[in-house]
């Protein structure tokens, strides 16, 4: 029975207000609907029926209640049970505790159970462009109540991204040793020369660093982990060709071959981009330069739930389409 009668409240040993809850209280949930099924039957019999408990011991949950508030809910008769003043005006309240705790504990589970959550990945523009839109895409067709957010930016801060709490995960190059992070390894890929059709080195199937010594140099800036190995090879030579043009973005660098200011050197990821500009990309050997792809995350502290099951899927992902980003995302297109 929901509504109250004109009953005055009887108090028991204090008078409290139902809305003023001591610290001290030990209100339990089988004690909330105890109350909640003799408020909405009417009768203590049926109560007890409903959740399948003896009329004493739902008696026993409503009297121990009724003692940690202060003031008695009901108002007893040998033929009918009603709600005292302060029972009716601490229904709707027992109401909203359980619907709010229920909704909490649901929702505890459906983040559990990776129903709902959110994840936030920073990556390269690189690989944001080329692998992680098929990653994502396949992830929440599995996971619709998943929010994926992506950051794209440059590599080089990405680790601090993920240091400062700011992403779940960064995706981008691996280098070892770095404090406070976790490394998951995905993939391993290679550098390669970029040159614009129609280019003499264009004819070749592979190309040495020093044949790409000849020709004006496109890099990227000395920040960058791509410029850090392209140096690197270099060096390894005995050579340091000083650029031509050096450009902040892939993209922009990829244009900047396919108008013929020069030729680069970068990780083979960007062959998606490049191949829709003009632009011929090329093994390069003597070295073989090779670089380890994979997922940052903080050391000290647990991923989500949802965070977690991104990673795993891109692993899988990554394993069953191809070990390289282009290669990954062009087999999930066909």
């Amino acid at each position: 029975m929901d509504g109250a009668i004109a009953a005055p409240a009887q108090c028991l040993d204090n008078q409290n207000d139902p809305n003023d809850y001591s610290p001290n209280m030990n209100i339990t949930l089988r004690q909330i609907r105890a109350f909640l099924a003799v408020a909405e039957v009417g009768a203590f019999a049926r109560a007890a029926e409903r959740m399948h408990l003896s009329p004493s011991a739902l008696s026993t949950l409503v009297k121990e209640l009724e003692e940690q508030i202060g003031l008695r809910l009901f108002y007893r008769s040998t033929r009918v049970v009603q709600l005292t003043e302060a029972g009716a005006e601490f229904l709707p309240l027992a109401r909203k505790a359980l619907e709010d705790l229920e909704a909490a504990v649901a929702g505890s589970r459906a983040l559990a159970e990776v129903k709902r959550g959110r994840v936030t990945v920073a990556a390269s523009i690189v690989i944001a462009a080329t692998l992680l839109p098929w990653v994502i895409q396949s992830f929440q067709q599995r996971h619709p109540g998943i929010q994926c957010i992506l950051k794209d930016g440059f590599e080089e801060t990405i680790r601090d991204q993920v240091r400062r709490g700011e992403v779940d995960l960064g995706v981008g190059t691996l280098v070892e040793g770095e404090p406070g992070l976790t490394e998951v390894t995905l993939y391993q890929d290679h550098l390669v020369a970029l040159v614009p059709d129609g280019h003499p080195l264009a004819e070749r199937g592979a190309v040495t660093w020093r044949e790409l010594a000849r020709h004006p140099l496109i890099s990227l800036s000395d920040q960058s982990p791509s410029r850090a190995l392209a140096d690197a090879a270099f060096d390894s030579v005995g050579l340091r060709p000083v650029p031509a043009h050096v450009a902040t973005f892939s993209s922009t660098l990829i244009s900047m071959v396919a108008a013929g200011m020069g030729v680069a050197a970068l990780p083979v990821n960007v062959r998606q981009l490049s191949r829709r500009t003009g632009v011929q990309t090329r093994m390069l050997v003597r070295p073989t330069v090779k670089r380890n792809m994979g997922v940052y995350s903080r050391s000290d502290a647990e991923l989500t739930p949802a965070a977690n099951a991104f990673l795993k899927h891109m692993q899988a992902f990554v394993k069953s389409k191809g070990s390289l980003p282009d290669e990954a995302a062009e087999a999930a297109a066909h």
